[in-house]
């Protein structure tokens, strides 16, 4: 315990000490057992409230106080615990929805900007050819059910010779595959994410 919090919880508990006591003296309660509840009850209610109080200010100045570093740390650090696959999603222009799972690569350069390695022919290439948005979502921690989701992903999709201007600039792609003939580089763009968890509270992170 800090000392702050030591002293302020001393002076609540010397407070409600004497205020039971004055209100005991007040309404000239003689018997022993009386006093008892009565100073038990009246203690109580009177030790809570600020008890209370002090436990909502210090949640709104953990949360007030996070930075965006601390916001960028929550980011990577969920990341690193998860496997580099998620499930995309992606929207033809009839409105037709595709999902299937892929294997990504973080950007070196940008957290927030991820690869993945298709066939030209593909309808995911197809549909971000023509709308330029997707959505996506990882696989969880077992153990903390962390994961990633974002439904706010700007996508481009990088074919023909702009695909070897594309390793040679970003060479962490090549981990994705050896032979990127007859394949398209997606780059997948999270304006925003949102940080989920079995026992934490969710952290929407904007980039």
């Amino acid at each position: 315990m800090y000392p702050k919090r030591f002293i302020q919880l001393f002076i609540i508990f010397f407070v409600t000490i004497f205020i039971s006591l004055a209100i005991v003296d007040l309404f000239h309660v003689r018997e022993f057992w009386l006093q008892g509840i009565l100073v038990t009850i009246v203690g109580y209610i009177i030790l809570i409230i600020p008890l209370t109080a002090l436990t909502i200010l210090k949640q709104r100045k953990k949360f007030s106080g996070q930075t965006d570093n601390d916001r960028d740390d929550i980011f990577n650090k969920t990341l690193s615990k998860l496997e580099n696959v998620f499930v995309l999603a992606t929207k033809a222009s009839d409105g037709k929805l595709t999902a299937s799972i892929v294997t990504f690569k973080q950007s070196t350069v940008n957290e927030n900007v991820f690869y993945i390695v298709t066939s030209s022919n593909s309808e995911r290439t197809a549909n971000i050819a023509q709308n330029g948005v997707a959505a996506l979502t990882t696989w969880y921690d077992k153990q903390t059910g962390a994961r990633l989701s974002s439904k706010n992903v700007s996508a481009a999709v990088v074919a023909d010779d702009q695909v070897a201007t594309m390793l040679q600039e970003h060479p962490e792609i090549k981990a994705l595959g050896e032979d990127f003939s007859n394949h398209v580089i997606i780059q997948l763009t999270c304006q925003s994410v949102l940080i989920e968890s079995f026992r934490d509270q969710p952290v929407a992170v904007s980039f």
